[in-house]
């Protein structure tokens, strides 16, 4: 069985590497041969190099690697690719393959869609407000990108207004779109993430919105849902059919 080494961010909130591990987790249930592990790019263990060296230590001479990411902006460009080549060089024998990140797939979408509902808002009430919001980057054409997912939001709903908002230093700010949204009409407001897990980002979104805005709803994060556990089997299997593995090596 050809390894799937699951990359996320990491974070110094523990609840984030927990709710990466109950995504794996699920998955390892839906597959039972599967060979899933855990790795972050930073601040959590174990690091990307170290799963990526026991994987080569077991005998394996190929590898997956899945970023668990929802955009492709530095850390999927730069830092994931440059860790991976640090691992090619000390072992030429494994053939690791960088698969895409999870991106703005549909089921993600849905995923945030049905986690708006949740919050007990009605798909079928128009006043609702959404604001989107994302960690940010400081590329433009990546912080675009998460822009044109909350129209995909909304579709499907009558919810009338959707706005997108970062968590960083990008602009809008959360208390912008939600000001923005108040302003063109909403009368019920919710604030959706497009992040993977909880943590010290969402948290301090989530506390800047019902400062300003006390009645707002708070959706839950991506992880919670099975959807992310199904799109990191889709890249995985797709990275296998790409390289050309056989079907029979894929469980």
């Amino acid at each position: 069985m050809i390894p799937l080494v699951a990359v996320a961010h990491g974070s110094r909130d523990p609840r984030s590497a927990r709710a990466m591990a109950a995504v794996l987790a699920a998955l390892r249930e839906r597959h039972p041969g599967r060979d899933v592990r855990l790795a972050f790019l930073d601040l959590n263990t174990p690091s990307v190099g170290q799963v990526v060296d026991a994987v080569a230590a077991e005998g394996h001479r190929r590898v997956v690697v899945v970023p668990l990411l929802l955009g492709s902006a530095f850390h999927a460009r730069v830092d994931l690719p440059a860790l991976l080549a640090e691992a090619r060089a000390r072992h030429p024998l494994l053939d690791v393959i960088q698969a895409d990140v999870l991106g703005a797939d549909d089921r993600l979408v849905a995923a945030a869609r049905e986690a708006i509902a949740a919050t007990g808002v009605s798909r079928t009430d128009p006043t609702v407000g959404v604001a989107l919001c994302a960690v940010g980057s400081r590329r433009h054409d990546a912080n675009a990108a998460t822009d044109a997912i909350t129209p995909r939001l909304l579709r499907g709903t009558s919810w009338a207004w959707g706005r997108t908002c970062f968590a960083t230093a990008a602009a809008p700010t959360v208390v912008d779109a939600l000001a923005a949204l108040r302003a063109a009409g909403a009368t019920t407001l919710v604030l959706a993430p497009w992040m993977l897990a909880p943590g010290l980002l969402w948290d301090r979104a989530v506390a800047a919105a019902r400062a300003a805005f006390p009645e707002v709803s708070c959706a839950t994060t991506l992880a919670a849902s099975d959807s992310v556990g199904l799109v990191i089997d889709e890249r995985y299997r797709q990275s296998l059919v790409h390289a050309g593995t056989a079907a029979r090596h894929i469980a």
